[in-house]
């Protein structure tokens, strides 16, 4: 079973996987708050990483930030759940979905290839039981950097 996202969310989603679109119904400009909205007033003073550190500082989100750190995942991984309780087949892909995946991976293997070993290190996020990728998050603003970064 899938959940759905909400109606609210300004996203629209395709059920149908030989369709994966999927897009916003809401210009993304249009709910960005302004600078001087309370929630991100100063945020123009930081980058990502110290505007997480800012959020630390606030009791609410710094409880949060914190519970997002390794040492708190729940142990072993045993997959996606949104209520604990592990849900199967969640994701069934149409086997060709038109991504030019052959030249995504050429294109991957030359950025690896110009990377030191450390550098490696700090992009991969390894396989979905790996800690470091479950911790990964893709956000505007970073609540936990995840992966490899420490702050």
């Amino acid at each position: 079973m899938a959940v759905a996202a909400p109606s609210t969310s300004g996203t629209s989603h395709s059920t149908d996987p030989s369709k994966p679109s999927s897009g916003a119904a809401v210009p993304f400009r249009e709910i960005i708050p302004d600078p001087d909205h309370p929630r991100i007033a100063g945020i123009a003073n930081h980058d990502a990483l110290s505007w997480c550190e800012s959020r630390r500082q606030i009791a609410a989100t710094a409880w949060l930030i914190n519970r997002l750190e390794k040492k708190h995942l729940e142990k072993p991984y045993k997959g996606f759940t949104v209520d604990g309780k592990v849900q199967e087949g969640i994701y069934n892909y149409a086997e060709d979905e038109g991504a030019p995946t052959e030249e995504v991976v050429e294109k991957v293997e030359a950025l690896l290839n110009m990377l030191s070993e450390e550098a490696k290190t700090q992009v991969n996020c390894g396989g979905v039981e790996d800690d470091d990728f479950r911790l990964w998050s893709n956000p505007e603003l970073y609540v936990n950097p995840g992966g490899s970064l420490a702050i």
